[in-house]
């Protein structure tokens, strides 16, 4: 290539520019810079190529505008392929003629390039400037070709880098395309080629906005772009910019005050800084608009900001020039600014307003006039500090929380030059007050500022004395506080001349470790590592110390060692530490305490755990330190249920296979189960037993023992109350035989049994819950429902399940958690017939019949009478003697508590509302709609009447168990909410039973805030409030179905929803009439009725309809028929409540009555049957005082009535039959 160019140079310079074009720039361009770079100045070429040069970049440059036209091409010829390159689609570069006079530009704007670079100066510079004012008048031409673009700016860079002569001519297009570029391909190097041409930019006339304008935008894309807000480079160009002219600094400074919502942390610290560099450099007529026009507006805003994250934002564009306060003029210029409002600022009425100048004081301080004297600084210093004292005492917690953070920064920064008597009177009402702060937020931050102030060694002498009165904080309500507190201990650890003990006493410690979150807890492990299990000492010595731990605070260490690994502890170390606790237990120690023994356990099942989870290869060296026989061992001496629960936890880890040695241990605490479900920390252990028969082959044994203990305890359920179950075996259509199923006869396990009846029944209840336990486990569910005595367990639990709820009112012992591992196994085993592709028919009748059988048993209950008992109830067997005397004790034992058998009667419900609800919820029991309404509607009439007898005295719950009462009833309104919300979504939804659901629950939370107060009631408007769109719906839309019906029908339609009205009417809407009349006349008899939670649901029903036309109109069409009701029954009052809250509340536009009711035909259509009736019985009523509210329910209903009859003509006919 070179050898070819050398011998064309020898010919001619246009001989050596025409070989040079022929090939690409990439090949050339080595040998083009060697050719180059040896011309010499005395040479032809000097003088001759740059006049070549010209003339092919004018020829080609020529070529390129008016390409010839192509000839065209045969029809039969396919289309030309197009040439790659960077060239878009469409563009005249397509055709290779012009991608090539591309490609030839760019070799002669290189040669051009590197004739002006030339080391030798063999170029006159006046020869090559034609050439690139060529290439340089055209840049916009070849804007299609990137690689074109860039070499012809580089040839102009040059030329403005060497200062050649009228370099001002190669700038008007070369500025804006590396602006473009920059901003387009967002690269430094493209800002920083901008940053070296910056002085070009002042050759520009900014005043003639006309012809400057689309530099002017790009420039003020400049400034918001992140790339050059967040450069060296970048900042210091747009402060150069700024400096260019009045007009572009104020376009600029509009663009950046713009900006500061919306921006960024970084890019608001750009601002800053760009605007401080361009107020120090600036002329001083043009300090003026950054000084008045924008950094005064800047310091009002950040005063009077609206809302924090605003004020916060323009306090870091100022964080620009309050960083450089140093700089000369600075300081000044931010007092001059600041002071003339911000002290008044400080003491308005306005909190956010004292918030924002509290920050801004806190970022300015000390705020200082450098031209005053030293008695005037003094002054306004103490002024400051009188002030941030002033508002530690603020009525707004967010200030007194920033004040006293503030202030310990103040005296972290500036201790020196503070003096003594403030500090001391500060930090001393910071310890004695504001630690003992209401607000938690107050709390926080004084420990935080003491935290931060600590690191000043300075304060060290007057916070030892002070620190200890810290100490209540490391058991404050609040996390956040106590995680603080441990990382101030942490670091006064960390300081020679503190000890953390002396600040928060080591019991306190413990007791925090025992017993706090995860987070607060490993920090106060980390604190006592060093003293209870140092690295640097001996093994030995270490696991002694963590001994010591223990034997003080057996729980504290147990947790303290949950810790260890996690915190650095060397897995050899730990290993050491298992074997030494247990070796402790082993050796038969007679001065180890049950709850020191029970805290070795639990330490050391942790240290394995952790061990397990960091290193799998621990496993084969901890079955060596713990091999069978020693673990076994350790259950002998395992003195509570936490830590046999440690035992089992770590043998089902580390030795699953000696379990066989340990089965009839495991059995007996699974058996004997009386009592479980309200002992946490046997659960604990019960959970530790069954991951340990899960771990090996003994899981079956423990289905089978379940089963035959709950058969023995149906049968007796049935000897006691009659209660005879069904046997149909659905369950094992797509399995095989049960092994028992023939053997397992009721009578097999009947033997006589010392134990009584009840307590049998509370085994079956523990083992109740370990089933429910035990189908959350993804393993042991698979186990269970893979078990071939699942069918005749799920049989045992229905029979179990039938007692329990029969007799819930009579027995208190009766418990829920049969019922709830019933339906949960029933569940269960659907959902597995369906994973398993079985037909679906048999999944359904699993479900189908429990749900069936529950419902059955519901309605049993229901049956009964108020006192709970089952006489109403006929048995299906006729009792023995020995049954009639097993009854008669029973009924003795059970009646001695209505309020408990209440209750229980409450929890069982709520365990079966959830079945429900979970089945209907996965699609299953769809034909059982109706039923699941009446069941929950029944339910919660019960719940309705058990509150009024408890306001009227029939029922005296205590305390504990009206909570209990609430909390059922909280969980059982979510339930029917959303049975309600699921049931909707149905076609066939019974809409009457869905009707009656909602307004029960309506009526339910009415009676509880009657009967209870609004205390209790608001407790049901969490669980209320996202249901109340489906309660809108089932009350008005969906309960009149408006469809186009024959007129025959629709009479019918409505005789049958007057009726079931009439039938089952909704209380709420009666206490929600009162109202109504208290609200028109204070002095009415409903005058004392105080009912804030039901007022604020009302107003939030009519928020939500309100604007819903078709909502609004089935509403309206109830509340209308309901009137109807109340005419029949004679109850003018609620009649006219219920139509003021009609026509007042929901119908009403913006204070004006809606006397035309568009859009609302179905309360149209019901107006004709109830206004005539009004009518009629003005007429024929005789008291005055039930006139008078017959006549203002007819006023509420006149405009409506007179407008159709007289304006649309509507009700006329109507009104003529009248």
């Amino acid at each position: 290539m070179e050898k070819r160019l050398r011998s064309s140079l020898k010919t001619s310079a246009e001989e050596f520019l025409s070989s040079a074009v022929k090939s690409t720039l990439k090949s050339s361009k080595p040998s083009l810079k060697t050719i180059i770079n040896s011309v010499k100045p005395s040479s032809d070429l000097s003088s001759s190529l740059p006049l070549a040069l010209l003339h092919s970049i004018l020829h080609h440059t020529q070529s390129f505008q008016n390409p010839p036209p192509h000839p065209p091409s045969p029809s039969n010829s396919p289309p030309p392929k197009r040439q790659r390159g960077n060239a878009p689609p469409g563009s005249d570069s397509d055709y290779p003629d012009q991608q090539q006079i591309l490609t030839s530009l760019q070799v002669l704007s290189h040669v051009l390039h590197l004739c002006i670079l030339s080391p030798k100066k063999a170029f006159s510079a006046t020869d090559l400037l034609p050439a690139a004012q060529a290439l340089h008048n055209n840049l916009r031409l070849f804007e299609s070709d990137p690689s074109l673009c860039l070499e012809i700016a580089g040839v102009c860079e040059s030329w403005w880098k060497e200062e050649l002569p009228e370099r001002e001519t190669l700038i008007s297009q070369l500025l804006p395309f590396l602006l473009s570029r920059s901003l387009t391909l967002k690269k430094k190097v493209d800002v920083h080629r901008v940053y070296m041409l910056r002085e070009a930019f002042s050759l520009f006339d900014f005043d003639d906005e006309e012809t400057i304008e689309d530099l002017r935008m790009l420039l003020m894309r400049c400034v918001v772009s992140p790339l050059y807000l967040k450069t060296e480079d970048g900042q210091r160009f747009l402060s150069f910019a700024f400096r260019l002219s009045r007009q572009l600094m104020k376009s600029g400074l509009a663009v950046v005050k713009a900006q500061i919502p919306f921006g960024r942390k970084s890019v608001l610290e750009g601002f800053g800084g760009i605007l401080f560099r361009a107020w120090r450099e600036v002329e001083d007529d043009l300090k003026g608009e950054i000084e008045d026009g924008f950094m005064q507006g800047i310091v009002d805003s950040a005063i009077h900001a609206s809302s924090s994250a605003l004020a916060a934002s323009l306090r870091k564009v100022l964080g620009g020039f309050i960083s450089q306060r140093t700089t000369h003029g600075v300081e000044k210029l931010l007092f001059g600014l600041a002071e003339p409002m911000i002290f008044r600022s400080l003491q308005v009425a306005n909190s956010n307003v004292r918030l924002n100048a509290l920050h801004l004081l806190l970022d300015l301080f000390p705020m200082e006039d450098p031209d005053a004297t030293k008695e005037e600084k003094d002054k306004l210093l103490d002024k400051q500090f009188y002030l941030l004292e002033k508002l530690m005492s603020d009525e707004c917690p967010d200030v007194r929380s920033v004040a006293v953070e503030g202030l310990c920064r103040v005296f972290y920064l500036f201790w020196e030059v503070i003096p003594s008597p403030t500090i001391t009177k500060i930090i001393t009402k910071i310890f004695n007050d504001m630690s003992h702060e209401s607000c938690s937020e107050v709390r926080l931050s004084t420990v935080n500022g003491i935290t931060y102030l600590l690191a000043n060694p300075q304060s060290h002498g007057i916070l030892k004395v002070l620190l200890p009165r810290l100490g209540h904080l490391m058991v404050d309500s609040v996390t956040s506080v106590r995680v603080a507190m441990v990382d101030l201990l942490l670091l006064l650890r960390d300081v020679r001349t503190f000890q953390f003990n002396t600040v928060v006493s080591l019991d306190v410690l413990l007791s925090v470790l025992a017993s706090d979150q995860a987070h607060v807890a490993k920090g106060i492990a980390r604190l006592l590592m060093p003293s209870y299990f140092p690295s640097r000492k001996r093994a030995e010595e270490a696991c002694t110390r963590c001994r010591t731990l223990i034997n003080r605070n057996p729980l504290a260490g147990a947790r303290f060692c949950e810790f260890l690994v996690s915190l650095g502890a060397t897995v050899q170390s730990a290993k050491q530490l298992v074997g030494f606790f247990l070796d402790s237990i082993l050796s038969g120690d007679d001065t180890l305490e049950e709850n020191q023994v029970e805290g070795l356990l639990l330490a050391a099942y942790s240290l394995c755990k952790d061990l397990v989870a960091a290193d799998s290869a621990c496993m084969a060296s901890l079955k060596e330190l713990l091999p069978g026989e020693k673990l076994k061992g350790l259950l002998a001496f395992a003195p509570t249920a936490q830590a046999q629960s440690a035992v089992f936890d770590i043998l089902a880890m580390v030795s699953p296979d000696t379990v066989s040695d340990v089965l009839e241990d495991c059995m007996n605490l699974v058996v004997n189960c009386g009592g479980l479900p309200g002992d946490e920390g046997r659960q604990v252990e019960m959970r530790s037993v069954h991951k340990l028969l899960l771990s090996s082959n003994a899981f079956s044994d423990l289905i089978g023992t379940f089963t035959s203990i709950l058969q023995k305890t149906a049968y007796r359920c049935q000897i006691n109350f009659g209660d005879e179950v069904e046997r149909k075996n659905v369950y094992s259509a797509t399995r095989k035989k049960s092994k028992s199923s023939s053997a397992a006869k009721w009578k097999h396990v009947s033997e006589k049994n010392a134990i009584s009846f009840e307590e049998d029944y509370s085994v079956a209840v523990g083992i109740a819950w370990q089933i429910k336990d035990l189908l959350i486990i993804e393993d042991a569910r698979k186990a269970i429902l893979e078990s071939s005595d699942v069918e005749e367990l799920c049989i045992a639990l229905k029979a179990v399940s039938q007692t329990s709820i029969l007799q819930a009112s009579c027995c208190q012992y009766m418990d829920m958690y049969p019922v709830l591992a019933y339906t949960s196994l029933a569940l269960h085993m659907t959902l597995r017939n369906l994973d398993t592709d079985a037909q679906m028919n048999i999944a359904e009748d699993v479900l189908d019949q429990a749900m069936g059988h529950i419902l059955g048993c519901t309605e049993q209950l229901f049956q009964a009478g108020d006192d709970g008992t089952l006489d109403a109830i006929a048995p299906k067997a006729h009792p023995s003697k020995k049954q009639k005397r097993r009854n008669s004790s029973d009924a003795s034992e059970g009646l001695r508590s209505k309020e408990r058998g209440a209750l229980n009667k409450v929890k069982m419900l709520t365990a079966i509302l959830k079945f429900v609800v979970e089945s209907t919820e996965m699609g299953l029991a769809s034909h059982f709609q109706a039923r699941m309404l009446k069941f929950t509607s029944a339910y919660l009439k019960y719940a309705i009447s058990s509150f009024d007898h408890h306001s009227t005295g029939k029922l005296q719950f205590e305390d504990a168990d009206l909570k209990d009462m609430i909390l059922c009833t909280k969980c059982s309104t979510s339930y029917a909410g959303k049975l309600i919300n699921l049931l909707m979504r149905e076609a066939s939804c019974p809409l009457f039973e869905a009707f009656d659901l909602a307004n029960d629950l309506l009526d339910l939370f009415t009676m509880v805030e009657i009967s209870l107060g609004s205390a209790y009631a608001s407790k049901l408007v969490t669980a209320l409030n996202p249901w109340i769109p489906d309660l809108v719906l089932a009350l008005g839309p969906c309960f009149i179905n408006n469809n186009n019906l024959e007129e025959q029908e629709e009479e019918d339609s409505y005789t049958s929803r007057f009726n079931h009205i009439k039938l089952c009417f909704p209380t709420w809407l009666v206490t929600c009439a009162k109202l109504e009349l208290q609200e028109m006349d204070d002095t009415s008899e409903s005058s004392h009725l105080q009912l804030p939670a039901l007022k604020r649901l009302r107003n939030t029903i009519v928020s939500l309809v309100k604007g819903n036309s078709k909502v609004v109109d089935g509403i309206g069409y109830v509340l209308l028929m309901c009137s109807a009701v109340c005419i029949e029954k004679k109850d003018y009052s609620t009649v006219l409540g219920l139509l003021r809250f009609l026509c007042v509340k929901l119908l009403s536009r913006e204070g004006e009555e809606d006397r035309e009711w568009k859009e609302l035909d179905t309360m149209l259509v019901s107006l004709p049957r109830i206004y005539p009736i009004l009518e009629r019985e003005i007429g024929e009523e005789r008291d005055e005082e039930e006139v008078k509210k017959l006549e203002a329910a007819r006023e509420l209903l006149l405009p409506v009535w007179t407008y159709h009859v007289y304006e649309t003509g509507r009700f006329r006919m109507m009104e003529e039959e009248e």
